[in-house]
Order: C-alpha cells, then sequence, then structure tokens
C-alpha cells in the first residue's frame, strides 16, 4: 500500500509541469507535428492498401488465367470429342452414301442395258431391212429392165 502512495504521488510530480499554460504557438507546433503525424501515416496506409490492391488484383488475374486455361483446356477436349463423333457420323454417312451410288450406277446400268440393247438392235435390223429393202428395189428394177428386154426381144 505504501508503495502505491508512493508511486501515485511520484506520478502527479511528474505531471506538474503539464499544467503550465499553453500559448498559441505551442498549439500551431502540435497542429503542425500532428498534420505531419497524419500525412504520413496516411501516406503509409495508402501505400500499404495499394500494396494489397496491388498483390489482390494479381492473384484475381491469375486466378482469372488460371481458370481461363482449364476452360479452355475443357473446351478443346469437349470440341476433339465431337469432332471425332462427328467425323465417325460423317465416315458412315459417306459410306452409306457411297453404298447408294453404287447401286444407282448399276440400277442405270441395268436399265441402260434394258433400254439401249433392245433399242441398238432393233437399229440395227432397221438398218439391215432399208439395206435389203434398196436391194430389192435394186433388183426389181433389174427385174422390169429384163423383163421388157425379154418382151421387147420376144416381139
Amino acid at each position: 500500500m505504501k508503495f502505491t502512495l508512493i508511486f501515485t504521488l511520484g506520478l502527479l510530480l511528474c505531471s506538474l509541469p503539464t499544467y503550465g499554460e499553453l500559448n498559441l504557438a505551442d498549439f500551431e507546433k502540435m497542429r503542425t507535428l500532428l498534420r505531419e503525424d497524419i500525412r504520413s501515416i496516411v501516406k503509409e496506409e495508402i501505400a500499404a492498401s495499394e500494396k494489397r490492391v496491388e498483390k489482390w488484383i494479381k492473384e484475381e488475374i491469375a486466378a482469372s488465367e488460371k481458370q481461363m486455361k482449364e476452360e479452355i483446356t475443357a473446351s478443346e477436349k469437349r470440341m476433339k470429342e465431337f469432332v471425332a463423333q462427328e467425323g465417325y457420323a460423317v465416315k458412315g454417312i459417306m459410306t452409306e452414301t457411297g453404298k447408294r451410288v453404287d447401286m444407282v450406277f448399276w440400277l442405270v446400268t441395268v436399265l441402260v442395258g434394258v433400254v439401249a440393247v433392245p433399242q441398238i438392235i432393233v437399229a440395227f435390223q432397221q438398218r439391215k431391212q432399208r439395206e435389203q429393202d434398196v436391194k430389192i428395189e435394186a433388183l426389181q428394177k433389174q427385174i422390169e429392165t429384163l423383163q421388157e428386154a425379154i418382151s421387147d426381144q420376144h416381139r
């Protein structure tokens, strides 16, 4: 208890000069010091805040880049799978179309054979018939000429 009393009295004795009068110049000095302290504190806080914001922006950019790379990789993978599936589908369609084209080719070939061959045969027969008709006409003219010659001789 004595110690507490002595300590308190010591503090009071040390604090007596603080009750001295303050003039306007003292207030101005304190105001100037406070402003400088506040300015330095604000500058430090702004610098620290800028560093935190810079760090946060860099982290966000890095995270966004990483996410974009992952999305691009996933998209490329999906695109490759889609192209592979579509490639198989197109290959199947092409094979089926090739079979249909072959079938149509053979069908046309058969139809040409069925229609054209008889037409060719008929045309060939008609040509032979015309040739025979021409020969017959020529022979008839000869016969007529000979008949006239024979009838001229008998007269």
